[in-house]
């Protein structure tokens, strides 16, 4: 049996078609093993959404040029984004690689493996996306699962490289959807996160158009208190008054947002053209949390942006603080091919970009410690998940209904099983607490938390 090494880089899409590559290649006998010295075949799934992670990926690569040169018949191949970025140019960079796959052409990767001869490339110049939902998908967890709805995007925000890897605005059918979490909860799995680049646009090509807020009144009826419901990423111009009902009101869905904001700069975010004010932005949030108040949110931000002044550096310090997130992920502006930012004159220094993200940091840190020390002396439901606790071989781990990860101590719980959990400590990522009891076979959904103390944003 044909042995498989696969590694990936990225955000949970490339983690999904990670899951597919693997479902593919177990149709045509290949194992999945840890090991590199062991494997006949190496597939590194890349990101291409920053430049560290493209980089990354090359380091990557380079080190398997020795293990090539000396085992006969291991072939190399890279997929995802980057592949999509580069093609052509992969294969002329890197001698020792046998292949290229753009996230859309996955399908061909045992076409090509079959073909031992020639060296192969499979990306669109406009990826168009076929799901293979006919394919088994290796589930890396027995306990929650990505299900994509949607992919590409039509934002061509002027920082960002997705519209140019996985294509424009391609939404699942409503029912393929539903039937794979059907499927997904007869199997016994807790919980499903929805994927999409702007998830919350949903359905507005579909024929007959279907919204998102159907897709998860539908999804509900169908997982009837068996399993949570999450979805990322949606975009802030695109959360309405039914979106918020819907997240205050259906049982399964996590009282859980991450809703990327950027910049708190209506300079800046006018010159990464994402569509809204600031002011636009804080309004949506407070129409998600005037509807649940114990919601949780996070958010992606970028600082350096090409031309931010320390003035909208400042401004979007303001708005983490009045905001009040309990996470972010925070990066530092990087040019990325084909975009528009890429090009802009007035490029903002590396020594500056690092300055401000510490100072961000700092400031996001002290605001999620605050927000998690409001937990101190709740009782939480958790979903039992040992990936949450990887070094620590003693206590178990999972997560709140608002993704909050918390470490507890007792005996008894396995992974999928819903406890209630007393929180009794708290630092900036994770919870501490110590086991009540089991909560049930059922997710207790939003009934429970009437009983707890909501959070109010901090300022």
């Amino acid at each position: 049996m044909p042995k498989l090494k696969l590694i990936t880089f990225g955000c949970q899409a490339n983690e999904l078609d990670s899951e597919r590559i693997v479902g593919l290649l177990a149709r045509e006998g290949y194992e999945l093993i840890e090991r590199d010295e062991e494997a006949d075949l190496i597939i590194l799934n890349t990101c291409a959404i920053r430049e560290k992670a493209e980089q990354k990926a090359y380091s990557r690569l380079g080190t398997f040029q020795e293990l090539k040169r000396r085992k006969k018949g291991l072939r190399i191949g890279l997929c995802g984004c980057v592949a999509q970025q580069e093609g052509q140019a992969l294969l002329a960079r890197f001698p020792y690689l046998d292949f290229v796959v753009g996230p859309a052409q996955l399908t061909s990767l045992p076409r090509l493996l079959r073909d031992e001869t020639n060296r192969g490339l499979a990306t669109a110049r406009t990826p168009t996306f076929s799901y293979p939902v006919s394919a088994p998908v290796y589930r890396r967890s027995a306990v929650k699962a990505w299900v994509s709805i949607m992919e590409g995007c039509d934002r061509f925000c002027t920082f960002c490289v997705v519209p140019f890897t996985r294509g424009r605005e391609r939404s699942r059918p409503l029912q393929e959807i539903v039937e794979e979490i059907r499927g997904l909860k007869q199997r016994g799995y807790r919980e499903v996160t929805l994927l999409g680049q702007t998830v919350n646009s949903y359905g507005k090509k579909l024929r007959p158009p279907a919204s998102f807020v159907e897709l998860l009144e539908t999804i509900d009826r169908v997982v009837e208190g068996e399993m949570r419901v999450r979805f990322t990423s949606p975009y802030p111009g695109d959360v309405t008054q039914e979106l918020a009902e819907a997240m205050a009101s259906l049982p399964s869905l996590c009282e859980h947002m991450h809703l990327p904001v950027q910049s708190g700069s209506d300079r800046t975010l006018r010159r990464m053209k994402r569509g809204y004010s600031r002011d636009d932005y804080l309004k949506k949030v407070e129409l998600l949390r005037t509807k649940t108040p114990a919601l949780a949110l996070t958010t992606d931000i970028i600082v350096g942006f090409p031309g931010e002044t320390e003035r909208d550096f400042e401004e979007t310090l303001s708005l983490i603080q009045e905001v009040g997130y309990d996470g972010a992920f925070i990066f530092k502006y990087s040019t990325r091919p084909h975009t528009p930012a890429a090009g802009l004159s007035d490029q903002v220094t590396e020594e500056i970009k690092g300055r401000r993200l510490e100072q961000a940091l700092g400031l996001l840190n002290s605001l999620s410690l605050a927000r998690n020390r409001a937990y101190l002396g709740r009782t939480v439901e958790v979903l039992v998940d040992h990936e949450d606790v990887k070094r620590d071989a003693v206590r178990v781990a999972g997560r709140t209904r608002e993704n909050k990860i918390v470490h507890f101590s007792g005996e008894g719980p396995t992974d999928g099983d819903l406890v209630l959990v007393a929180i009794t400590g708290a630092s900036a990522l994770h919870l501490q607490g110590e086991l009540i009891c089991a909560n049930g076979a059922k997710s207790s959904g939003k009934k429970d938390l009437t009983t707890l103390r909501p959070l109010s944003m901090i300022s």
